[in-house]
């Protein structure tokens, strides 16, 4: 199976096997060679949770071939039809060129019409509904390589939809054009022609104009790649090559709040997204938001927001049969 099309695949598993696969891979790590380990644990997280009732199945989409520290993927499509909600690990650019559909982020609608563009990052849900629609779809990471003109739009999005009046889109889809034709041989251009149509989105009257220090910038784009892993402050210090102590201080006379508490400002807000517009068992959306165990995140949810998350998963359900 290609990669592209292993993003689209959907595996319907339990709780109980996938503690057997887990066990089972432990078991085969004293036999199989180290090539057939990593397809494996590659296979592992893939899986998703399926509601047997034909509920909204969560993916996460892995990095399509090389989305890893800045290289760009891109794409011209035509999509039709429905997609499942997803969450994934890189940033993402869908610029409608024509056609038409509704595009779900975190559970709002917003309409697919020519001229707009989504921006959808890694703390995104997203879901697309009745679409026939032609596309640019460009997929990437950033990294030190990354333009700094870019990095304000990347760490706090002021919208997930962007509608480009008619005199702009000739210029959004040259860039994205040959952005398209260029990428897979020049990174460093193609990272040019990103940054300049993050530019134009900046100059947008709902673009709401935030400009932390390139530091704070790259901090809040390693939370937000990487907020499901265990990163902990001395890990995106290491990062950004400060000193935690220098860097902690920072990041408060930045933001007005410690790291931790951002950290799980982000958390919070994903594990309620997922609660709200996922199937996903409430007994894993931890994980998914990067809590360590169910108990201490159900404790500390109940006492951020009242209620215990299954009440929440409930209330949410029950708003949207409303």
């Amino acid at each position: 199976m290609r990669v592209a099309d292993q993003m689209y695949f959907f595996h319907s598993v339990s709780p109980a096997i996938l503690d057997f696969s887990l066990i089972l891979l432990y078991l085969l790590a004293n036999i199989l060679p180290i090539v057939f380990l990593r397809q494996y644990i590659a296979f592992l997280r893939m899986l998703c949770y399926n509601n047997k009732k034909g509920g909204i199945a969560v993916q996460i989409l892995k990095k399509e071939r090389q989305i890893a520290n800045s290289v760009i993927s891109a794409s011209r499509k035509h999509f039709s039809g429905h997609a499942r909600t997803h969450i994934h690990e890189f940033f993402e650019i869908e610029y409608i060129i024509s056609g038409s559909g509704t595009c779900l982020v975190d559970g709002r609608a917003y309409p697919m019409e020519p001229g707009a563009l989504f921006l959808l990052t890694p703390a995104n849900t997203h879901t697309v509904r009745d679409a026939d629609a032609e596309m640019i779809n460009v997929m990437f990471q950033c990294g030190y390589g990354f333009p700094d003109p870019a990095l304000p739009m990347l760490c706090a999005p002021p919208s997930s939809l962007f509608l480009l009046e008619e005199a702009d889109r000739p210029l959004m889809l040259s860039l994205l054009t040959e952005l398209l034709r260029v990428h897979t041989d020049n990174i460093s251009y193609a990272h040019t022609l990103l940054a300049c149509a993050m530019q134009k989105l900046a100059y947008y009257p709902h673009a709401e104009e935030r400009k932390p220090l390139p530091y704070i910038q790259r901090a809040f784009l390693y939370i937000t790649e990487h907020f499901r892993s265990g990163i902990t402050l001395e890990d995106t210090a290491a990062h950004l090559g400060l000193s935690s102590t220098y860097f902690s201080e920072l990041f408060v006379q930045q933001t007005g709040m410690n790291f931790k508490a951002y950290l799980d400002s982000i958390r919070f807000s994903h594990a309620q997204n997922l609660l709200s517009f996922t199937d996903i068992p409430v007994c894993t959306v931890h994980a998914y938001a990067g809590f360590g165990d169910y108990a201490n995140f159900s404790r500390r949810f109940k006492r951020l927001v009242g209620i215990t998350p299954s009440a929440y998963r409930k209330r949410s359900k029950n708003r949207q049969t409303v």
